[in-house]
């Protein structure tokens, strides 16, 4: 069997991997100039790199660290200890035990207790991640109050989803709460980097898979599928048309809409139905660390980021020659006034707010800064975004379809990555091959079809 796979992204490039080792003959056709998809890193200053968007991994991820196995990596991986913090009326708050929560002082002690209880009914209470039709803001205000509701939760959804903060289902939250909780020992996240950078990582990937036999075709655009009595033969790209006898689309579904509207109008309309977030991401190189916390959660108003992210709290400032890297991220939609603005206005905003939260001149630190943009960087998981999501074998013989969609109600990540190619993998014939991919705490890749879901044991489809 020859196979396309679209896309050289995390899911296209496991994708590839576990059809290689089923057998199958596969060329990756990737428009950009390198593999990686988000995974993509820079340099920061003399050979040292980093990922454009923020990247770590949990303690938790089976199939993450699986890969990194069968890649001879395991030995590349580091797993630290980090700290959270909210900033909130004018100061940072540590964030990491329940000690620091009983001394959160923006909220009052019963509503502390609200919050914390809350949380952990979420983490550790069943259900849960099948609420699909009641807006999680809306569970908050009941369950953890509205002043904490206010001070912490909508703030936060709304820094990622914008206006459709207050339509974001349960089932979302409590599959990112799970996610990081389960990263947690004796109140302590540690979470999981490959030394010298994902870099790493994406370089031993293609590497393995050239030694497979896997064409990976770089600055390669896909225009169109080609089809013979409704069944797929291939893909035509910007350097001409490639056989094939099934195609495994990776890229956003907005993307695949645009190909297979000629095809089957009906199902392009149902794949231009999922929407989806723009990212930007500017990263700081500065003479000095701005605190001692990994990950700050910004939920006061007036600012042009909703998290601060230190790097070099994770990853020591030696592994990138001794500078101090920071992260200024905020999801927003294309339409956003903010996406708009040129990147020195941005940086110029953002500088000016980040010397207002921690007190001192940053811009007087600054030695280079990068400014990064992605459009279709997360999917809009609105209530009832499970019953958009598309089969994974889609309506058109020999095509499917494993996107970022298909991660939902778990966070986009490299683990859940592996998992979502697992699955189409399997629902492409090759169960044997999907079942050697251990199954960890990973929800991705659980809803398949309209109405219906995967099995988390059996991985089989069964009704909901």
């Amino acid at each position: 069997m020859k196979v396309i796979v679209v896309g050289a992204g995390a899911t296209g490039l496991a994708a590839a991997y576990l059809l290689a080792r089923a057998g199958a003959r596969v060329t990756v056709v990737e428009a950009a100039d390198r593999p990686g998809g988000l995974l993509a890193t820079f340099d920061v200053g003399d050979g040292h790199r980093l990922e454009r968007f923020y990247h770590h991994f949990f303690t938790h991820d089976a199939e993450m660290r699986w890969l990194l196995a069968e890649l001879a990596l395991a030995d590349r991986a580091v797993y630290r200890d980090t700290s959270m913090g909210v900033f909130r009326d004018g100061r940072l708050h540590a964030f990491d035990s329940i000690g620091d929560l009983l001394r959160f002082r923006p909220l009052g002690l019963m509503d502390r207790l609200r919050f914390g209880l809350s949380s952990a009914l979420l983490v550790y209470g069943g259900g849960y991640a099948g609420q699909e039709q009641l807006p999680c803001l809306e569970w908050f205000d009941r369950w953890a109050g509205r002043p904490a509701t206010d001070a912490i939760w909508r703030p936060l959804l709304r820094s990622k989803f914008g206006d459709a903060a207050e339509r974001i289902p349960l089932a979302w939250m409590a599959g990112r709460l799970r996610q990081r909780a389960r990263s947690r020992k004796l109140g302590k996240e540690q979470l999981g980097y490959l030394q010298g950078s994902l870099q790493v990582l994406v370089d031993r990937w293609c590497q393995t898979l050239a030694a497979a036999g896997v064409e990976i075709r770089l600055s390669t655009r896909v225009e169109g599928l080609l089809s013979d009595q409704g069944r797929l033969t291939g893909v035509g790209t910007d350097d001409g048309a490639i056989a094939a006898d099934c195609v495994v689309a990776t890229i956003p579904t907005t993307m695949l809409a645009a190909l297979v509207r000629p095809i089957e109008p009906a199902y392009a309309t149902e794949l231009a139905q999922i929407r989806y977030l723009g990212a930007i991401c500017t990263v700081l190189s500065l003479e000095e660390k701005l605190s001692d916390t990994y990950w700050t959660n910004v939920t006061d108003p007036g600012f042009d980021f909703g998290g601060v992210i230190e790097q070099t709290n994770l990853m020591a400032p030696a592994a990138y020659g001794g500078r101090h890297l920071v992260y200024l991220s905020r999801y927003l939609s294309v339409d956003d006034p903010l996406w708009k603005l040129d990147d020195e206005a941005l940086l110029a905003r953002q500088i000016a707010q980040l010397e207002a939260m921690v007190g001192r001149p940053v811009g007087q630190q600054l030695k280079r800064h990068w400014v990064f943009r992605s459009p279709l960087a997360a999917t809009l998981t609105e209530m009832g975004f499970q019953r958009r999501i598309p089969a994974m074998r889609s309506p058109i013989p020999g095509l499917f379809v494993a996107s970022m969609c298909h991660i939902y109600p778990d966070e986009r990540s490299v683990n859940n990555s592996i998992r979502v190619a697992a699955e189409v993998v399997r629902a492409m014939g090759f169960a044997a091959v999907a079942d050697s991919v251990p199954r960890g705490l990973s929800l991705a890749g659980r809803y398949v079809a309209k109405g219906k879901q995967l099995d988390q044991r059996s991985g089989t489809p069964g009704t909901k």
